[in-house]
């Protein structure tokens, strides 16, 4: 059963139970550092004797919930975002009736996505991508606008009558909406090298840089008072609503990927390779950096012919494993992308990609229809009732789009230059509407 999101508590900051935990001091903590104990937010005392009672907002262990799900959320979709491909842009074939390698594609490979080609015994590659993500919502929901996500705040049964009906001033809610901006700076470097002319291996290392702006738009809705001759709930300002803020930014190590990759053929019309790609708990899960769990993904990738043309597209599965103290366990995912590269010109190659993530009964963020009760002081037998729209948690599968479009340009010799859009398809999960990404790459 879900749980409201905050309390309202009307009551001295010394009655209230020390049962809340302080939270992490890292970015993971920050969006829960509102109305925790240590930042309560007060209302102004009554002036009226008869009414006074100096009313103060502070979080229980189950009225962070919503944000708690909310982080958990974002750290998940940060820690386990696509780092890109380490695949060669040069692939070769060694011809042995010469002895010389000789390329044996015409196109420079995907950026996102992986292909079934191999480097070629002893070529080793080399690059850097950098990309910058702005992201727009969550589960559909505006993160920038206030409007996206809603909280709503009740009051303490003061008297223990177990409702929000006696005394009448109970029924008065406050609102609370929350506005992130949250902005991930990411530079992977990647090498790859050929151990034989049919299995590579490779790494992707990922340097984030992550910054978390916040806030929350209070605004105390008078259902039950709106007819007093006085103000009972109040800020300590004398007004309504207020805003609450916090700010945090972190950077260092994410989490790597070890990757290894096996070419069962390689024809003029097709080829397929069988990839393993084991994602280790390098990074800061208490800055978001990193998940804290291993993730293993087993994936096959066929491949279309090596002339200017070439379709591609893969199937997988990966495993997770271990539990991390933010974002707790990570779903299983049935993994698939497809795509092609054209090489319009020997210097250009132009390539794009979908690319699939199906996360099994994963927790998603959804919104419920929740009722407010509330009387008037001059007439408390008719009870009232109004509706608003609660993020709630529920288990469902969840299937993560995003697109990817770029081109790769060989200036001279084996560099390419990288440019790239990844766009956000859908509204499942931590979306950003366009995230560019620059880089270069070199083989040996």
């Amino acid at each position: 059963m879900r749980s409201r999101a905050f309390v309202l508590v009307s009551a001295l900051v010394a009655a209230v139970p020390a049962q809340a935990q302080e939270t992490s001091s890292g970015l993971s903590g920050l969006l829960l550092r509102f109305f925790s104990p240590s930042n309560p937010v007060v209302l102004a005392g009554n002036p009226n004797p008869a009414f006074s009672h100096a009313a103060h907002f502070v979080s229980q262990p189950a009225a962070q919930g919503t944000l708690n799900q909310l982080n958990r959320g974002i750290a998940q979709q940060l820690s386990t975002f696509p780092l890109g491909s380490s695949s060669a842009g040069f692939t070769y074939t060694f011809d042995a009736s010469v002895g010389v390698f000789q390329r044996n594609t015409e196109t420079f490979g995907p950026i996102f996505a992986e292909r079934p080609l191999t480097a070629g015994k002893g070529k080793f590659s080399f690059g850097v991508n950098y990309l910058t993500a702005t992201y727009d919502t969550f589960e559909g929901r505006d993160l920038g606008s206030g409007t996206g996500i809603q909280l709503y705040l009740t009051h303490q049964d003061v008297d223990g009558s177990q409702n929000n009906l006696a005394p009448w001033f109970e029924g008065d809610i406050i609102r609370a909406d929350l506005r992130v901006d949250l902005e991930n700076q990411t530079s992977v470097l990647y090498a790859n090298y050929g151990v034989t002319d049919k299995f590579d291996i490779g790494v992707a290392l990922p340097f984030v840089r992550l910054t978390m702006n916040a806030a929350i738009d209070t605004s105390i809705e008078r259902l039950s008072t709106s007819v007093d001759p006085f103000i009972i709930h109040q800020f300590t300002d004398g007004t309504i609503n207020r805003t609450y803020t916090e700010s945090g930014d972190a950077e260092g190590l994410g989490d790597m990927v070890v990757r290894a990759k096996y070419n069962l053929f390689n024809k003029a019309s097709s080829s397929m390779a069988l990839a393993a790609d084991l994602r280790l708990p390098t990074g800061d899960e208490q800055d978001l950096l990193g998940s804290g769990v291993t993730q293993a993904k087993l994936y096959a990738i066929i491949g279309g012919g090596t002339g200017r043309f070439s379709p591609r597209a893969s199937v997988g599965y990966t495993f997770s494993s271990g539990s991390g103290e933010v974002i707790g366990e990570l779903p299983n995912e049935f993994n698939y992308t497809a795509g092609f590269d054209l090489a319009p010109h020997s210097r250009v190659t132009l390539t794009a990609d979908l690319l699939g993530r199906l996360q099994f009964d994963a927790e998603r963020l959804v919104l419920e229809d929740e009722t407010f009760r509330y009387v008037l002081r001059n007439d408390t037998t008719t009870i009232r009732t109004t509706t608003r729209q609660t993020p709630a948690t529920a288990y469902d599968n969840a299937n993560l789009l995003l697109g990817s479009a770029g081109i790769k340009i060989n200036p001279f010799g084996r560099l390419l230059l990288v440019g790239n859009v990844l766009f956000g398809i859908g509204d499942t999960g931590l979306q950003d509407k366009l995230t560019p990404v620059f880089g270069i790459d070199y083989t040996f």
